[in-house]
């Protein structure tokens, strides 16, 4: 038996199309009225009718109408009952106050309908559960053990895998009992189109929000991966959505909103809601104290007695991040200090630098990043310049090439919270004039004059008391102390001291200021800044003398960790010996869009590496099943991927990776060389706004209609349900066979517009029209 229909699949309403077509006639109607005298009657009709049936074609091809053939022949067959076990299915508001999965528990199995039973009469049953994954049940008898757990629906994939996992061939009918909200996963009713077997869905629960003794609270939205910066304070939106409170006193309608870090309380408010039906907005304070992706909860009381409370908590995502530091280096000579800092420090991936190095005369050469402030004269000439920076590096130059007012506003910077690192160099400290300028009250050292004068002999820099245990030659402290190639400096600035309540963190070794040894680097706080000051500038021969002997240099380890010292960042990622840096180029992403995976790896020298073996390990957010060549299935918790380098880039590797599933995803990665694992990095992201499965607390009857529809099944009620036996058995052998032939882009289609226009044309031309 066969039969057929035509359906619109565009997304015009057709009422719209209707209309447009309508008012296309009329304005063609209107164009040839004015010399339907000067022709004949039948040429008058014939043109107004051959542009009529090309509007027409015009509209069919917005509407996509297609051809659906149905041809049924007699088949034995089975049948499959597919039992949803979603977490929606524990909201009680069926007959007895019984949740959605008892009821649909007791059709199957009860004595008073006992479904299951009479099913079986007409053919062979195979059970199955479904949420996020689906799964075949070959005890009937345990149907009474499941239980509301699963915490996604993928009600389109359960009828793919039912459908083939059983054989559509030998499938005569779906009994799908279910609530009809999906929440992940292909289209149900574009699945049900394409089954070529029957489906009867049964729909549970129901419009409870129109039921006089529904009452609830739930938060209906929360922000979309917003970030904040470590320690500072972040605001989020909250919105609740309530209904049914008309009879709760104002005491019962006073209700706490908490936002929740794992199980820390971060924030929490009271919320008085008012009587009548709606929504409202509620801001939640809280300071981030930790650097990364934070999934947050908020949650709202529960009503008393309150009909779904899985609704009352929700849980989003935000990005904590301490931003990149920002340094400007001022020198007066492109030296070797400078040329090898610069580069240590833009290899540093939380570093951004800018730099400038005095010409002849008066002008600057600005290299680095362009920090979008005017440096023609070195430093900053506006103190709100100085916001586009957090670290300001002043090398070999002389006091004289700047103006009393620009160092002022350096002072302030430093000491609204700024940081100044000064190198030495012969034009640097006492000897560059600095003496008796605005930063002599900053610098950590004391300076007599320009006849300060230069230590010229090689020398190794002798660590103290205070500086073996400073974060800024933490991991060094071997280096200086213990091994036979010790890290030399050709010569340091002489000054005649360190402040009071400053810290010298390395001397020398002979040389002497006053009754203490002359410091080398020191440190001290000013406002609420930080100074630093390094006498020597040589520091880049470090990197070359350790390295000759066969061993890591302290070279990129001290300078990274003086910088990130003066910024006060001492716990940035990645750590100045991370060698292996991994993160996704998107924190969020939306649901099946590609995830681009990126690494950075460096060798055990501190230089790019691009010949590394990188691979990220994936986990999953849900368990994923899947299907091998050979057919045999599996549940995967997660997966591993391989990184390629990217052509032309310093030690890059990157993958564009697929996920299956929306929600949090951990990631792994590893690299390894020549046998020797450098290091991994861990990071995180997120795929889509996962849907809840409170979001919409209502039965889907308009979907489950639909699924029966397209199918060629049936929809029942659980009232109605009983019946469904009956109607199988009558069935009982026929299998549908469905195909859809597409008419709005077929050849012919395209064809027949073109002869009514070409035939209209023609006619135009021979009555002499325009």
């Amino acid at each position: 038996m066969e039969h057929w229909e035509i359906a619109f699949t565009g997304n015009w309403p057709p009422l719209l199309v209707g209309v447009g077509v309508a008012l296309a006639v009329l304005l063609a109607w209107a164009f040839y009225r004015p010399g339907a005298r000067e022709l004949a009657p039948r040429a008058w009709r014939s043109l107004l009718a051959l542009r009529t049936l090309a509007v027409i074609i015009i509209g069919a091809f917005l509407l996509q109408p297609v051809l659906r053939l149905t041809r049924t022949e007699a088949r034995q067959g089975s049948v499959a009952v597919l039992m949803d076990v979603s977490e929606s299915m524990g909201i009680r508001d069926t007959a007895d106050d019984r949740t959605r999965l008892e009821a649909a528990t007791e059709l199957l199995t009860g004595q008073a309908q006992a479904m299951l039973e009479r099913l079986r009469r007409a053919g062979e049953v195979r059970l199955f559960s479904f949420g996020a994954l689906t799964a075949e049940l070959t005890d009937a008898a345990r149907l009474p053990e499941l239980r509301p757990a699963q915490k996604a629906t993928a009600l389109g994939e359960a009828l793919k895998e039912v459908a083939a996992q059983v054989g559509r061939g030998g499938l005569s009918g779906i009994v799908l009992l279910t609530d009809g909200v999906s929440t992940r996963g292909d289209d149900p009713e574009e699945v049900a189109r394409s089954l070529s077997v029957p489906v009867f869905p049964v729909g549970l629960g129901g419009r409870v929000a129109e039921r006089g003794r529904f009452h609830d609270v739930g938060i209906v939205r929360v922000p979309q991966g917003p970030r904040f910066i470590v320690n500072n304070r972040a605001t989020v939106k909250v919105e609740l959505a309530h209904v049914g409170l008309a009879r709760f006193t104002a005491a019962e309608r006073e209700l706490k909103l908490r936002l929740l870090d794992g199980e820390e309380e971060v924030a929490v408010e009271t919320v008085r809601l008012p009587r009548e039906d709606g929504t409202l907005e509620r801001e939640l304070s809280f300071v981030p104290r930790r650097v990364g992706i934070h999934r947050l909860r908020a949650a709202v009381d529960a009503l008393a007695d309150e009909t779904v409370a899985e609704n009352n908590a929700r849980l989003f995502t935000v990005v904590v991040t301490d931003p990149r530091i920002r340094v400007l280096i001022v020198e007066g000579v492109v030296r070797s200090e400078y040329r090898f800092l610069r580069r240590v420090l833009e290899s540093d991936p939380n570093l951004e630098v800018a730099s400038v190095v005095k010409l002849s005369g008066k002008r600057f050469l600005a290299q680095g990043v362009a920090p979008g402030v005017d440096l023609s004269r070195g430093l900053p000439a506006r103190p709100e310049d100085y916001e586009k920076f957090d670290v300001v590096i002043l090398g070999d130059i002389a006091r004289e090439e700047f103006t009393g007012v620009q160092l002022e506003y350096l002072k302030e910077f430093v000491n609204a919270g700024g940081a100044l690192l000064a190198l030495g160099g012969y034009h640097a400290f006492g000897a560059g004039g600095y003496a008796d300028s605005a930063l002599a009250d900053v610098l950590p050292v004391t300076m007599g004059g320009e006849r300060d004068g230069h230590v010229e002999k090689a020398f190794v820099p002798v660590l103290t008391a205070a500086g073996r245990e400073h974060l800024i030659f933490e991991g060094c402290g071997e280096f200086f102390e213990r091994l036979r190639a010790r890290p030399t400096l050709d010569g340091a600035n002489k000054v005649t001291g360190t402040k009071p309540g400053a810290h010298a963190l390395a001397v020398h070794p002979q040389e002497r200021a006053g009754e203490r040894p002359m410091p080398v680097v020191a440190v001290q706080s000013y406002g609420a800044g930080r100074a630093m000051a390094l006498t020597a500038d040589t520091t880049w021969k470090w990197k070359f003398q350790i390295e000759a002997e066969g061993m890591d240099s302290p070279y990129y380890r001290f300078w990274r960790q003086s910088v990130r010292w003066l910024a006060d960042r001492a716990e940035t990622e990645p750590t100045p010996d991370q060698l292996v840096r991994a993160w996704a180029a998107r924190v969020e992403y939306e649901p099946g869009e590609p995830v681009a995976l990126k690494a950075r790896v460096r060798g055990r020298d501190g230089e790019p590496e691009e010949r590394a073996t990188v691979q990220v390990d994936v986990a999953f957010p849900i368990p994923i099943k899947t299907v091998s060549p050979d057919g045999e299935e599996a549940v995967q918790n997660g997966t591993t991927v391989r990184l390629e380098p990217l052509p032309l880039s310093l030690g890059e590797y990157q993958l564009t990776y697929e996920p299956p599933a929306g929600g949090l995803y951990h990631a792994t990665a590893s690299a390894v060389l020549d046998g020797d694992e450098l290091g991994r990095d861990r990071f995180e992201f997120v795929v889509g706004q996962a849907a809840s499965e409170f979001d919409k607390v209502d039965m889907a009857e308009e979907v489950l209609r639909s699924v029966a529809h397209e199918s060629g099944g049936l929809y029942y009620t659980l009232a109605t349900a009983g019946k469904i036996p009956e109607e199988l058995q009558l069935r009982r052998g026929l299998v549908a066979h469905r195909r859809e032939v597409s008419l709005w882009n077929a050849p012919w289609f395209f064809a027949v517009f073109l002869l009514f226009v070409t035939a209209e044309w023609v006619v135009r031309k021979r009555r002499g029209l325009n």
